[in-house]
């Protein structure tokens, strides 16, 4: 791991359930600067940018470098760009979470394909709940 490099580290909620994959900026140092909630408890309830040990980023998990999608930015512009937003607010699961921000450090687009896919079961979801229920109102109503 170098400077400028995105780390990520498997993250679990809901008992354990869901897995996800909490993703940082490695400043070469020994620490890690990611946007994570104030209270993990309530991950709505508003969060920051901050810079801790790579120890505390990884909270006892395996921490490994992220590559995909690849970075547009020089290393040290990335861990410039992170280094810059340390104290910002306004972190969202939904709309401005650790992967929005590291794939901005590194590629200049505010983008989180975990949200995306998420965002994509769930409609999947809707329509075969919806199918399913127009399926069987036309059986009942025969």
């Amino acid at each position: 791991m170098a400077r400028g490099d995105r780390l990520g580290v498997e993250r679990r909620f809901l008992g354990g359930l869901i897995a996800y994959q909490h993703l940082g900026i490695d400043l070469g140092d020994g620490t890690v600067v990611h946007a994570r909630p104030d209270d993990f408890r309530r991950p709505f309830g508003g969060g920051r940018v901050v810079r801790t040990s790579v120890e505390e980023f990884a909270d006892g998990h395996a921490v490994v470098v992220v590559t995909n999608p690849q970075a547009t930015h020089a290393a040290e512009e990335v861990a410039r760009r992170a280094e810059a937003r340390v104290g910002r607010d306004g972190y969202c699961p939904m709309v401005d979470n650790c992967e929005h921000f590291a794939t901005w450090c590194a590629t200049g687009r505010h983008r989180s394909r975990q949200v995306e896919a998420a965002v994509t079961l769930a409609a999947a979801a809707v329509m075969w709940i919806a199918s399913t229920s127009l399926k069987s109102g036309r059986s009942a109503s025969a």
